[in-house]
């Protein structure tokens, strides 16, 4: 079909400063639009939902027991910017607990304990069994984070954290938000790290949405716990009456995503994924998030004048 606000869409992200990928999906028809889809792009935490297809999958063929007890220390978890890593005292969570925090707050710690638990081999087969042929995850977040750090002239990604904050400094400060510096790592580069395509989500979303991802509970309790996601870029996207199931992702300040499930208040359903690359880090977040939500609306009426 043809393809109608596809340069609306552009001009879009143009405006807001960024380049965008684009895949809708209607769940019901099959029925497509897309800008860019097939474009390789950088999934940032987007790529959690992987994460968890295969650890639901894995729980609900009896071969994890998702109610197992983990004891956490906060200094020595991956760190990020929420959850585990912040807070003061160790504390003991169930597998299932993590990847609920994982989902909802996309938490760090909890996504590298849970790959540690399922195999970044397993993970990558699950999703191209799903018929994601060009995604492949290539570390777990600690991996990736301290080498970005290590890019950047710090030890490691706490402590480039640290010098976000402004905590180490204004030289530091500087030296850590510098656009060419953040341009230049290898995480924000689909060719070198891990990488997707907008379509290659919606495929991935379609498949555990028709519970063939997986055996039918592990599709349901993703699904859930995507409806309790905090962060929602697309929420805007949504009509009144209807509902979000979604995983958003961010990187550097250059990368702003979301990926989930539209639900109309007529029970239509469609699978999108909008892919956002700034064209200055730290510059332009609401602008950016505004008009992945709008390129979500635009997409969908496409469907529906097609």
């Amino acid at each position: 079909m043809a393809n109608p606000d596809t340069s609306e869409i552009a001009a879009g992200f143009a405006a807001a400063g960024c380049d965008g990928a684009l895949h809708v999906r209607d769940l019901a028809t099959g029925a497509e639009f897309g800008f860019e889809a097939d474009r390789p792009v950088v999934p940032a935490s987007v790529f959690k939902v992987l994460v968890a297809l295969e650890f639901y999958a894995r729980a609900a063929e009896g071969e994890i027991d998702p109610a197992k007890q983990v004891d956490l220390r906060p200094a020595v978890v991956t760190p990020g910017p929420v959850g585990i890593s912040n807070f003061q005292d160790p504390v003991r969570l169930s597998l299932r607990d993590l990847a609920a925090m994982m989902l909802t707050l996309s938490d760090n710690a909890a996504t590298d304990l849970l790959i540690a638990r399922v195999g970044l081999d397993a993970i990558n087969a699950r999703a191209v069994s799903c018929g994601c042929r060009e995604t492949r995850i290539v570390s777990d977040l600690k991996a990736m984070l301290d080498t970005m750090a290590v890019e950047l002239e710090f030890r490691n990604y706490a402590e480039l954290l640290a010098a976000q904050s402004g905590r180490l400094g204004p030289a530091a400060h500087a030296g850590s938000t510098d656009p060419g510096r953040i341009a230049a790592v290898a995480a924000l580069d689909p060719a070198r790290g891990s990488r997707t395509t907008a379509r290659d989500m919606t495929t991935l979303l379609a498949a555990v949405w028709n519970d063939t991802a997986a055996l039918p509970p592990a599709c349901a309790t993703l699904r859930d716990v995507m409806g309790r996601q905090v962060t929602r870029r697309l929420e805007a996207a949504v009509p009144h009456g209807g509902a979000l199931a979604a995983k958003s992702g961010a990187l550097f300040g250059r990368v702003r995503n979301e990926v989930g499930v539209i639900t109309w208040p007529d029970g239509a359903r469609y699978a999108v994924a909008v892919f956002t690359q700034a064209h200055q880090p730290f510059v332009g977040a609401a602008v950016i998030n505004a008009q992945m939500a709008r390129a979500v609306k635009l997409g969908i009426e496409a469907l529906w004048a097609g």
